[in-house]
């Protein structure tokens, strides 16, 4: 474990990892469909589509839904998901670890930085609420730069506002959209075994670390 002798900082990204996120956009991606007069999905479906931003997830929701080209009723779609979703988005729970690993990773004098795909509106609502933002140095939404993960930027914009070296840091994430954002940044990979995988396995030589819970993390680090 020497190789992480000398890590700085730590990146999250949110929706499956820190957060089970797929009740709430379940749940909001079926009231819009109803709203459309559409075939409401399995949560287990949509939970296929979470992890890479919400215009992804409404317009694969709506493609499954109508076996139709979604662009037509994307605009519509979108303000009716984001109404439903801005109502329950805070509700999320963290999964099982992640406080307790965060208040001591934050004892231990780590920087961290949450960097996600999600809308800010959302990301802010969910990390106010839980009150994770107290313990993050930097928090990267989905609209925070011009692209989003696998794109490294926002990695690259999180690690620059930290004085971090990629080298230094290490990104936690629970998909092959954070895998590939880390590897091009530079960064260590660790990932979590539970989350949401697009239905593409996590299994990589490009994975530093492949934790089998949160707690993990707290005892390999440093």
């Amino acid at each position: 474990m020497g190789k992480f002798d000398n890590i700085k900082a730590i990146l999250f990204d949110l929706d499956g990892t820190l957060f089970e996120t797929a009740p709430e956009l379940s749940d909001a991606v079926n009231s819009m469909l109803k709203d459309l007069e559409m075939m409401e999905l399995k949560r287990n479906e949509i939970k296929n589509f979470i992890g890479k931003g919400a215009e992804n997830l409404i317009k694969q929701s709506l493609r499954l839904s109508s076996k139709k080209d979604p662009t037509p009723l994307f605009t519509k779609a979108e303000k009716l998901f984001a109404h439903h979703y801005s109502l329950i988005s805070a509700n999320s729970l963290m999964f099982d670890g992640v406080k307790k690993a965060i208040v001591y990773l934050k004892s231990k004098d780590f920087l961290l930085g949450c960097v996600t795909n999600k809308p800010a509106i959302y990301t802010e609502a969910l990390m106010n609420k839980s009150r994770l933002t107290d313990f993050m140095d930097v928090i990267v939404s989905g609209d925070t730069t011009k692209k989003k993960k696998p794109d490294p930027l926002p990695i690259f914009h999180a690690l620059n506002q930290l004085n971090i070296e990629p080298k230094d840091a290490i990104m936690v994430g629970d998909s092959i959209v954070d895998i590939e954002a880390g590897y091009a940044a530079g960064t260590h990979i660790f990932t979590v075994p539970y989350g949401y995988q697009f239905g593409e396995s996590i299994i990589s030589d490009r994975v530093d670390y492949a934790m089998s819970n949160f707690n993990e993390l707290t005892r390999i680090i440093n």
